[in-house]
């Protein structure tokens, strides 16, 4: 699980993946999935709603997590190159605004 926090970051996500993923070359392009092939990777997140807005007021790993749950994948800024991901699973838990981790 990650615990987020008003300093959490998509590299937080990505550090996650390489502990339980991999990345494929297939003929469709690059895929990250677990390494156990017929497992999926289900990430906890708790307390999603504690990152802080950049000064765009965009909250980059909310962002991040969206552009990967809509678009079913992710450009990795190493490469410039679009990284599909297959059989990973996003479970989230927030707090309530009022949380005193939140003010």
């Amino acid at each position: 699980g990650l615990n987020f926090s008003s300093s959490t970051s998509p590299d937080l996500i990505l550090k996650t993946f390489e502990q339980y993923c991999e990345y494929r070359n297939t003929p469709n392009g690059i895929v990250l999935a677990p390494t156990q092939r017929n497992k999926w990777l289900v990430v906890f997140m708790d307390e999603c709603n504690l990152p802080s807005p950049d000064d765009y007021d965009t909250v980059r790993v909310v962002t991040f997590l969206r552009q990967m749950m809509e678009q079913g994948g992710f450009w990795r800024v190493s490469d410039f190159k679009w990284v599909t991901i297959d059989r990973i699973q996003f479970v989230g838990a927030c707090n309530p605004p009022t949380d005193p981790g939140r003010v």
